[in-house]
C-alpha cells in the first residue's frame, strides 16, 4: 500500500498473498492536521502525505468502455487495450454501483487471492484472474431489513490484480506478460465512486480477504479523493500482519508488485508491521474508525504466513492489541476463536456472537454508536 521511497524496503512491508481476499494499522510519529471545511474532518495531514505518495497517480486518467445496465447495479468495463485498470492476464476490468436511498456509500472491495512469480499466478494460480459482478449475500443481501448498509449507496470493485489493489507493474513471468495493476484497478473503483457519489455525508472502506489488506490502499486513495468526506474502514480478515520469517515470498512481491512507494516517510513503525498503518491514519485523521474482524487461527492466512494456528493467533493478537492500545475507541476487534476465513459475505454476519456480543451488533456499534463500541476478543 503506502511506501518510503527513500529506503530499502524491509521484507516486513510486504503483503501476504491470500486466498480470498482489512485494517489500517498505526506508525510513526504524531502529525499535526489541519482543519477542512465541509463536514468538519481533519484531516490534512493526512491527505496531504498520501497525495505525496502517488495515491492520486491514476485518479481521473481511464473512462470505461462501456456500461451496462442491471437492475440494481450498473457495470463499467474498461477496455484491456488500454493497459490500464486491466485484470492480472489482459481480460476486462470492471467496477459495480449500486444507488441506495442513503446520502452514505460503502466502497467494497472484493477479494480472492495473492500471486507475485510465475509459479503463484500461472501453475498454482493462487489469484483471481478475471472480474465479475457482485453477488447477493452478506452485506450484499440488500433486500436483508437487518443488514445495515441496505439503504447505502455502494461502489463494488472486483479483484483480479493479484496484488491486493496495491500493485504497480507489468510484470514478465517466464513470457506471460501479467498485469499487477491494483492501483489503476483501485483507482477507477475511486472514480466511480465520485462521479456517482460526489458529496457523501461518509464513506464506510469495507474489504474481506485479500480486500481487507486493500483496505489499507483504499483509505489512501479514498482519502485523497474525498478530503472532506467522514471515512469508517472494516477490515474483514486481512490484518495486515506478516511473518518476518517467510523472507523470500516478501521480496518477490516487494519487487514484482512495486507498491513500496505508497508507504508514507512517516510512518516509522512500518519496518515492523504494516498494520501500523492504522495509528499513523488515526494521527492524521480525526475522522477515522477501523473495525477488524478476524478468526484468531485462520487457516487461509496462517498458510500464507506459513504459520501454524497458534504461532498466527499468538501474531496476530500480539500486533492488533498494540493497536488497540495505540488507538482508544477507535480501533476494535472481533475475533472468534476457530480457523475459518471472513464473514461479511456470508450468513454468519448476521447470526454470530462473541462473549455475549452479536456481530451484528458490533457492527452498529461501530457505525452509529462509538461509544458503546467494544473490543470483543472470544
Amino acid at each position: 500500500m503506502f511506501a518510503n521511497g527513500s529506503k530499502a524496503p524491509s521484507p516486513l512491508l510486504s503483503i501476504v498473498a491470500l486466498l480470498c481476499a482489512t485494517a489500517l494499522n498505526a506508525c510513526g510519529d504524531s502529525a499535526s492536521t489541519g482543519a477542512s471545511p465541509g463536514n468538519g474532518v481533519n484531516a490534512q495531514a493526512a491527505v496531504e502525505e498520501l497525495r505525496a505518495t502517488g495515491f492520486d497517480k491514476y485518479l481521473g486518467r481511464q473512462k470505461p468502455s462501456r456500461v451496462v445496465e442491471d437492475g440494481a447495479w450498473t457495470h463499467y468495463f474498461f477496455d484491456p487495450a488500454e493497459e490500464g485498470a486491466v485484470c492480472l492476464v489482459g481480460d476486462e476490468y470492471q467496477v459495480s454501483v449500486h444507488h441506495g436511498t442513503s446520502d452514505q456509500v460503502l466502497l467494497y472491495l472484493q477479494g480472492g487471492g495473492a500471486c507475485w512469480d510465475h509459479r503463484s499466478c500461472h501453475l498454482a494460480q493462487t489469484a483471481l484472474r478475471t472480474a465479475s459482478g457482485p453477488g447477493t449475500s452478506g452485506i450484499l443481501d440488500l433486500a436483508n431489513p437487518a443488514n445495515p448498509f441496505a439503504d447505502y449507496d455502494i461502489v463494488y470493485a472486483a479483484y483480479c490484480d493479484g496484488s491486493v489493489f496495491t500493485g504497480d507493474a507489468t510484470v514478465d513471468y517466464e513470457g506471460i506478460r501479467t498485469f499487477h495493476h491494483g492501483l489503476q484497478n483501485l483507482s477507477v473503483a475511486i472514480d466511480a465512486l465520485q462521479n456517482n457519489f460526489p458529496d457523501p455525508s461518509r464513506l464506510v472502506i469495507a474489504g474481506s480477504s485479500a480486500g481487507g489488506y486493500a483496505t489499507y490502499a483504499g483509505y489512501g486513495a479514498a482519502r485523497v479523493a474525498l478530503p472532506e468526506t467522514p471515512i469508517l474502514v472494516f477490515n474483514d480478515s486481512g490484518p495486515g500482519i506478516q511473518n518476518a520469517d517467510a523472507s523470500e515470498d516478501v521480496q518477490a512481491r516487494v519487487a514484482n508488485w512495486n507498491f513500496t512507494d505508497l508507504i508514507p516517510k512517516t510512518c516509522t513503525q512500518c519496518d515492523d508491521q504494516y498494520s501500523y498503518l492504522t495509528t499513523w491514519a488515526t494521527e492524521r485523521d480525526d475522522s477515522l474508525r477501523t473495525a477488524l474482524y478476524s478468526y484468531q487461527q485462520d487457516s487461509i492466512i496462517g498458510f500464507f504466513l506459513d504459520l501454524d494456528g497458534p504461532s498466527y493467533q499468538e501474531l496476530l493478537l500480539s500486533v492488533t492489541g498494540k493497536i488497540v492500545d495505540q488507538n482508544p475507541g477507535r480501533f476494535a476487534r472481533f475475533m472468534p476463536k476457530g480457523s475459518n476465513h471472513t464473514v461479511l459475505m456470508g450468513s454468519e454476519f448476521y447470526t454470530q456472537t462473541v462473549n455475549g456480543t452479536s456481530l451484528l451488533a458490533w457492527t452498529k456499534a461501530f457505525l452509529d454508536e462509538p461509544d458503546s463500541w467494544e473490543d470483543v476478543v472470544g
